[in-house]
């Protein structure tokens, strides 16, 4: 079964070194020299500092977004970019994104310590573990597939990376324009020197 059906069936992809080792290291170094700069509170991981927009993640979104597409047959308008370094003894709760997020795409860069599994309800809610090694990406449909993580108990700063997407000719992609008072805002903040 190709990629593009594994996520038509269950919603759901796992793509093997999305990233090369080279660029694994060096943005997994930069978010880490940044992490202390994060908003450590927005309110789905407290004290896992998180950045929305950073330049280096968007950067990254537009050289694999044509990838990305070709991996689930399916155009895509990207909506926003993330980043968080989770700490030890974080929890991700049991959620579904927002419409904003109704296609997501989730990169290891990296750990101190064992990788820190995900886990994913199919369409049927069978709960599926999915273990993410630096490089590897998680494709899914995030507004309608439950996920989470468990606590952080066997590493420390995992860092990872959001792409957030609606499907171009879906229901949601004036999401897109809605998106873009967020985005204001953040130009704003960067121009009074507030980081995230």
């Amino acid at each position: 079964m190709n990629t593009a059906d594994q996520f038509k069936k269950a919603g759901y992809v796992v793509i093997q070194s999305l990233l090369d080792q080279e660029q694994v290291s060096r943005l997994y170094d930069y978010t880490l020299s940044r992490a202390e700069l994060g908003n450590k509170d927005d309110g789905q991981v407290p004290g896992s500092p998180s950045f929305y927009q950073d330049k280096e993640v968007v950067a990254l979104e537009k050289e694999l977004h044509s990838k990305i597409e070709a991996h689930i047959q399916c155009p895509l308008l990207n909506v926003f970019c993330y980043h968080r370094v989770y700490k030890k003894r974080a929890i991700l709760r049991t959620h579904k994104d927002s419409v904003r997020a109704e296609i997501s795409v989730t990169i290891n860069l990296g750990q101190q310590g064992d990788p820190w599994d995900l886990w994913v309800m199919d369409y049927d809610e069978n709960a599926h573990k999915v273990t993410l090694r630096p490089g590897d990406a998680l494709i899914y449909q995030g507004s309608q597939l439950a996920h989470w993580r468990g606590k952080l108990e066997h590493a420390d700063l995992v860092s990872q990376i959001m792409f957030h997407y609606v499907a171009r000719n879906g229901k949601n992609k004036n999401a897109v324009r809605w998106e873009f008072v967020r985005k204001i805002r953040k130009k704003y903040r960067e121009l009074l020197g507030i980081a995230y």
